[in-house]
């Protein structure tokens, strides 16, 4: 009975308040209302040319194979987490235009595994500046990953904020690591893996981004947790922040064993 009146009661007040619109995780004052593309629009453009309704590409995902694809702006193409137009289209439209530069100019070049790249050779004015770009460039595609999890009731033990700080300030996350290769066709991303040691509850987690002969992972490493890796580039790296090594990451060429070893080792 009691339950019945608190009903009534709601009922005679009016309509239950709306819920409030999402703020963009990145500056966390504007209306999320802007989808950002989970492969760079301008990527898929360069190595995929402009798909049509009458001669699509086909998108493929854990969930469904074979989804045609007849536009660069379909919404399967777009992280679900929003962001709001400002940020997406002003913010971090110079991180953007780096990263389409850098694109460009290494799957250009015939890149060996183990090679060592220079990074002026990539930008020759301005080096340190783009190069800053292009982590938060990753930044912020790592962040909507993190946010999407997050929606969907995963446990990510890594706090979004710094990676807003980051971006709005400018300046590069901390625990946050690319590591560029040489890659074998596939177009798109991975998913995100996250690990947590036992005992110590350092996090470590990690992301394959996929561009037909390149690929970017992109790492996140607590401070302080893990061993510096010398093949891992970082704007404030202490000894690579001038250069970087081509990692190897044409898995379909790896024999069923080598790929069992490379698991193990990751784990």
């Amino acid at each position: 009975m009691g339950a019945e009146r608190g009903q009534n009661v709601a009922n005679a007040a009016g309509p239950p308040a709306a819920a409030a619109e999402p703020l963009c995780w990145i500056c966390k004052q504007n209306k999320a209302d802007s989808g950002e593309h989970k492969t760079k629009r301008s990527d898929l453009l360069a190595v995929l040319g402009k798909p049509t309704q009458a001669e699509p590409f086909y998108y493929h995902d854990l969930h469904k194979a074979n989804r045609p694809v007849g536009s660069l702006d379909a919404k399967i193409l777009k992280s679900p987490v929003r962001i709001c137009a400002y940020c997406n289209n002003t913010r971090t439209q110079p991180h953007d235009r780096a990263w389409e530069a850098m694109s460009d100019r290494l799957r250009s070049r015939r890149l060996a595994v183990g090679q060592w790249v220079r990074c002026n050779r990539v930008f020759g004015s301005f080096t340190k500046r783009e190069m800053l770009k292009v982590h938060l460039f990753f930044l912020k595609l790592f962040g909507c990953m993190i946010a999407e999890a997050k929606a969907n009731g995963h446990d990510v033990p890594i706090d979004l904020d710094f990676f807003s700080s980051a971006i709005m300030s400018g300046r590069p996350h901390g625990e946050v690591h690319l590591e560029f290769g040489k890659h074998d066709g596939i177009i798109g991303r991975s998913d995100l893996h996250c690990w947590t040691t036992d005992p110590g509850k350092s996090v470590l987690a990690a992301w394959l981004y996929e561009l037909d002969t390149i690929a970017v992972s992109v790492i996140y490493s607590q401070a302080g947790r893990f061993e510096h890796r010398r093949d891992l580039w970082h704007p404030r790296s202490g000894t690579n922040t001038k250069r970087f090594r081509i990692a190897d990451f044409m898995y379909s060429k790896r024999t069923d064993e080598e790929m069992s070893g490379s698991n193990a080792v990751q784990q």
